[in-house]
């Protein structure tokens, strides 16, 4: 190949590495995603062991490129992450696509593997743009329901009018019939409101009433299968007890985690070990999801968890027994936005 055909390629090496190289470092550290960062990653590899990049390099003429001083007319518009995993997965789409075109120029056989990489980052596009793109649990009160005294309508209106984070319905003593029935309810209430809908365990009820995410117990199906069905544009929570527990989840494809209980609480017949505030300080500094500190939270301990780290805390008696469960809901939810 003459000069020219070897800078076009060593220019798109580059592009392409480097697009991959950006996505793939915003999926480690911002938008926690083991998968697809290791899938992006070995994309990266795979592309440097199939090229033979000392050839290209030295037909490099970096500061003869008339291409440098041309600008796109989007090229700094930037407004949030799911922007930047989008210039970059399209800028190395387009490079391998470069790549594909210029070995049929002689290394058919490397035009092949561009090719086929090229596939592999259109199938990636789409889980990166699902995962990006997932609704996100903002800060603040985590609502759990279960049984309310005034009806899980009624706490739900009082949920969205609050403004929370979240609610999730754990209704655990009820028909599956009955279960739908109130899940349907409550995603009609939350529709198009700040408020996200959480189903508790069950996978199914999530799915077929179209709530944004899904709660699972440690005894419950693992993460991994729950998102194989559910598919990447559910949230995924998981309840954790120990440090131990927070530390298996480092790879799981998880939203956020609950941790708790931190103090005492009666919302179960057989509760965990009580953790403490400084274990959940710790599992905040452990955990690479946001944590929702849950157990026995009131507005009488709560400023006992400021600076610990939560994403949010989880109560469930604290606003059922309230005799005001609205104002109530507003005071836990004003406080945790706001430490």
């Amino acid at each position: 190949m003459d000069d020219s055909i070897d800078r076009i390629i060593d220019a798109n090496i580059n592009r392409v590495t480097e697009g991959l190289r950006v996505a793939e470092d915003i999926f480690r550290y911002c938008i926690v995603s083991s998968e697809i960062q290791q899938r992006l990653k070995d994309m990266r590899h795979n592309l440097i062991a199939a090229v033979d990049r000392k050839c290209v390099i030295a037909a490099r003429a970096s500061l003869d490129d008339v291409g440098f001083s041309s600008k796109g007319a989007n090229e700094y518009e930037r407004s949030e992450l799911s922007d930047i995993v989008s210039a970059n997965l399209k800028r190395a789409e387009e490079g391998l696509r470069v790549l594909e075109e210029m070995y049929k120029l002689g290394k058919k056989e490397i035009s092949s593997i561009m090719k086929k990489l090229r596939y592999e980052l259109y199938d990636l596009e789409k889980k990166a743009y699902a995962k990006v793109n997932r609704k996100k649990l903002g800060k603040g009160l985590y609502l759990v329901m279960t049984n309310p005294a005034k009806g899980y309508e009624d706490i739900a209106k009082m949920a969205v009018r609050a403004s929370l984070p979240a609610i999730q319905i754990r209704h655990k003593n009820g028909s599956d019939r009955e279960l739908m029935n109130i899940a349907f309810k409550i995603r009609e209430i939350t529709h198009d409101s700040r408020t996200l809908f959480i189903v508790n365990d069950r996978m199914d009820i999530a799915r077929l009433c179209e709530a944004d995410g899904v709660h699972l117990g440690q005894d419950d199906i693992e993460p991994q299968r729950a998102r194989d069905f559910l598919g990447d544009d559910f949230l995924i929570g998981l309840s954790t007890h120990n440090l131990s527990q927070v530390k298996a989840t480092e790879n799981e494809p998880l939203d956020y985690i609950g941790f708790g209980p931190i103090w005492k609480t009666n919302s179960k017949e057989m509760p965990d070990p009580v953790t403490g505030v400084d274990k959940l300080r710790k599992a905040v500094k452990k955990s690479h999801y946001p944590v929702v500190a849950i157990g026995g939270i009131n507005r009488d301990n709560i400023t006992e968890l400021t600076g610990t780290g939560y994403s949010n805390i989880a109560v469930i008696r604290a606003v059922q027994d309230a005799m005001d469960p609205y104002s109530e809901m507003s005071f836990l939810n004003t406080f945790g936005e706001n430490t």
